[in-house]
């Protein structure tokens, strides 16, 4: 243990400025600090703590008088600085002392001390009935440190004892109490009134080689009580308060950064992209003005950081949170996987429980592996059938996220992209090696995919496709089976957007067209991350001859957030929910545009619905679309998700406001004027799926 205490100093004090060298009795005011600290009993070790400014050099002059050492730390951080000294120094525990308090009483602070040591105290300070000026506080030296690293407030960057004072239930705290009050004697130096008081004090009481106590200023002070008037007018913790005001201007800056737009402003300065997942910019919405941010989501509604509330008639969480948001049933779920050990060096068995559920939903299947995300998932299954057949190429029709595989397809003969496959999709960063591996078809083109198998057909490892993001042509998927099949390739579905929609597992089922692997994520889990790769025992085997392999593959709450959100699914018959609420709201979209006369073209199956204004500035007009319907409280664009929690109410509400809006697009079309009454500058075209032309 080595007990030190840090006396902060510096020159720079804006209401009596260089006030710590100011003589006192022919030393200077620090001078004195010094020396009565020395005189302790229980210190080990003295540190002089001050600011990097060439000024605050001066003060180590003082501090070499007495063979303390000096540390140069932060100005206005004095928390990172009594952090920096304590660390340097290996002090512990460490005694704050400020350099304006002349009269600091060594017997105070071992007193102190010895109380701090008979507790487990991480805080300890004197009570404030103490005069202004004997101030001393004690802090374990991993008490500072989570001080150091958690506190955001000036008061609590200036002010150590702040923070524990404002987080007792974390800290355990204490006061030292040691006479009646004396909390109106002021022993402190801050303001020219204060150098008057002290003079006098120590005109009549120092000597040399001496250390005056506490209860001789008291004995003079019973004396001599018209010295208390001197200084008596002045408010105690003055600059304390300043701090205050400063903590008020903090966080209004720091509110006014959380709002949706500001903070998106700083977010795309760290953040490459600005968001983690391209569907979420609001550059594809409303640039300027849409929220971005939420602090609350629950049922269908969404709380931004200004405290709006608005319905989601939108994305939904990009169709994650298919029951909605905050399910109890599974949050409950969630929160006692939580309970019990989120992970562990063994395995949890709900992804037993999982894996089972998965293949009685789907008797095709076998065998299963599990991650967390989609694209990692389609990126599992593509590793699967590249390990099963010893083949390279993949045909693909749809879209199958962000690896490299996928991207593969994006590149041409030169570094620039070919083709156009999806536009917003660039493949840079994909190693060029991979170029003509992986091979689009449209959905429903026939031609197409004879092609690609006439040419390819002996390298192919696997043909991957969404099952169906509207109606399937007649055939097609029997077709696509049936190709597979007789070329011995691998046969992957795509369920992550269109399984757990139309009924309970993949969208397949409802087709009559099994594949020999299927992949799940999104609506699985309603928002917690998790996905699968089902398949034949046959192709699912592949597995272990590569490597396949994640910590986080095997973390708890995805599994328990799974199987929740599935048994309610059945329980509940979410399916058909979803498909009645995504029928009222095209057929809604339908009834309001020939209302309007607007054109427009609804696409998608009912619970992933989708229009689109057949217009020339089409992405003008649904940016004026999502701002009106913003003012109405909907975060509404050309696409709406379906969840189990969209109850009549909302979709009424919601309709009734599309038609009111659609109604404004129409009159800004007949006056040509739909630009001009944006807001914000028109949404961007983000990419889009690959369609039979």
């Amino acid at each position: 243990m080595n007990i030190g205490a840090i006396v902060q100093a510096r020159l720079s004090s804006s209401r009596l400025p260089a006030k710590v060298l100011l003589p006192l009795a022919g030393k200077p005011v620090l001078w004195h600090v010094l020396n009565r600290l020395k005189h302790s009993k229980r210190l080990h070790t003295i540190v002089l703590a001050t600011s990097t400014l060439p000024e605050d050099k001066k003060l180590k002059e003082v501090a070499d008088e007495f063979g303390i050492p000096t540390f140069f730390g932060s100005l206005d951080d004095v928390l990172s600085r009594y952090y920096h000294a304590s660390r340097q120094y290996k002090i512990d525990p460490v005694i704050r002392i400020t350099a304006d308090c002349p009269m600091i009483d060594p017997e105070i602070v071992d007193e102190v001390i010895e109380h701090f040591l008979e507790q487990p105290y991480d805080y300890y300070s004197l009570y404030g009935n103490f005069p202004d000026g004997l101030d001393t506080e004690i802090i374990k030296f991993d008490a500072l440190r989570t001080a150091f690293e958690e506190a955001k407030l000036p008061s609590e960057r200036e002010h150590i004892g702040e923070f524990f004072k404002s987080n007792r239930d974390r800290f355990r705290t204490g006061v030292f109490e040691k006479f009646s009050d004396k909390s109106n004697y002021r022993w402190t130096l801050d303001e020219p009134e204060d150098n008057e008081f002290l003079k006098k004090v120590f005109g009549e009481l120092y000597t040399e080689g001496e250390v005056f106590s506490y209860r001789d200023v008291f004995e003079l002070l019973e004396k001599r009580p018209e010295l208390l008037e001197i200084n008596s007018h002045i408010i105690r913790n003055e600059g304390y308060q300043k701090s205050l005001q400063e903590d008020k201007k903090f966080l209004t800056e720091i509110e006014k950064e959380m709002t949706g737009p500001s903070l998106y402003k700083k977010a795309v300065k760290i953040i490459p992209g600005g968001t983690q997942l391209y569907s979420k910019r609001p550059e594809l919405f409303l640039p300027e003005l849409w929220p971005t941010y939420y602090s609350k989501a629950k049922g269908v509604e969404v709380v931004d950081l200004d405290g709006n509330r608005y319905i989601d008639m939108c994305i939904f969480a990009v169709g994650a949170c298919v029951l909605g948001y905050a399910d109890e049933d599974v949050d409950r779920a969630v929160k006692q996987a939580i309970d019990n050990g989120s992970t562990s060096t063994l395995n949890c068995p709900e992804e037993v429980e999982l894996a089972q559920l998965l293949c009685h939903l789907h008797p095709w299947a076998d065998m299963v592996r599990f991650s967390r995300s989609g694209g990692e998932a389609v990126a599992i299954a593509i590793r699967i059938a590249r390990a099963h057949s010893g083949k390279d190429k993949i045909a693909f029709c749809g879209y199958h996220g962000w690896c490299d595989w996928y991207l593969a397809a994006n590149l041409g003969d030169s570094n620039a992209l070919d083709g156009q496959l999806m536009p917003g999709l660039p493949p840079s960063g994909v190693p060029r090696s991979l170029k003509d591996t992986a091979l689009p078809f449209a959905y429903g083109d026939f031609d197409g995919l004879e092609k690609i198998v006439k040419k390819h057909g002996d390298e192919l490892a696997a043909i991957i496709m969404e099952p169906a993001r509207d109606l399937p042509d007649k055939g097609f998927l029997e077709y696509v089976r049936k190709t597979a099949s007789s070329t011995g390739t691998l046969l992957i579905f795509d369920e992550i957007t269109s399984g757990f929609r139309i009924n309970t597992g993949g969208i397949h089922l409802t087709l009559d067209v099994n594949p020999d692997i299927a992949v799940f994520a999104k609506a699985m889990g309603n928002g917690y991350p998790i996905a699968a790769v089902i398949g034949t025992k046959e192709a699912m085997q592949a597995a272990q001859s590569t490597f396949i392999s994640s910590t986080n593959w095997s973390e708890r709450t995805g599994f328990a957030a799974a199987i929740a959100t599935i048994k309610k699914f059945e329980q509940e018959n979410v399916a058909e929910h979803l498909m009645k609420v995504g029928q009222r709201i095209q057929s809604g979209w339908h009834n309001a545009a020939e209302k309007n006369g607007l054109n427009i073209k609804v696409s998608g199956i009912f619970p992933l619905s989708h229009f689109s204004f057949e217009y020339d500035n089409s992405l003008a007009i649904s940016t004026f679309f999502t701002q009106e319907m913003l003012k109405k409280g909907f975060l509404g664009w050309v696409q709406f998700k379906a969840s189990y929690a969209h109850k009549d109410s909302h979709v009424n509400s919601y309709l009734i406001a599309v038609d009111e809006v659609f109604r404004l697009i129409k009159d800004a079309l007949d006056a040509n004027r739909v630009e001009k009454l944006l807001e914000s500058s028109p949404a961007q075209k983000g990419f889009y799926r690959l369609v039979k032309n």
